[in-house]
């Protein structure tokens, strides 16, 4: 009986530890802000034809702009706060890109920020 009753604790133990490993994978975010970066830097390179000095600015602005959102998402004010950096880094690529570009740009933020709204619940952007 005392075998029995060792096993079924141990039993629970894994499936307890398993479950906690579980929760916390879906808890991390999709990508590092280092890929979403990358991603984001990739299309724009790609959509809006930029090059150069631009270029290296925007993937600068990008990759702590995600940083800085993985941070945030972690606050008490996280909607606050995430809406605060997405405004700021929304002012500064309005300063480096040209009208065109940056209302194309606009367009793919606004459509990712409505998707992330309706669908997809966790702290972070999934791309």
């Amino acid at each position: 009986m005392h075998a029995q009753n060792t096993n079924m604790k141990q039993t629970l133990g894994i499936i307890l530890v398993f479950i906690c490993c579980s929760f916390s994978a879906l808890c991390q975010p999709m990508y590092s802000p280092e890929e979403r970066s990358r991603k984001e830097v990739q299309w724009m390179k790609d959509s809006l034809t930029l090059s150069g000095e631009n270029l290296d600015k925007i993937s600068k602005i990008s990759l702590e702009y995600f940083r800085q959102m993985d941070k945030a998402a972690e606050t008490k004010d996280k909607d606050k706060e995430q809406g605060k950096l997405m405004k700021q880094k929304d002012k500064q690529l309005k300063a480096l890109l040209n009208n065109e570009q940056y209302q194309k740009y606009y367009r793919r933020e606004k459509e990712i920020r409505r998707h992330d709204k309706i669908i997809y619940k966790g702290p972070h952007q999934p791309y």
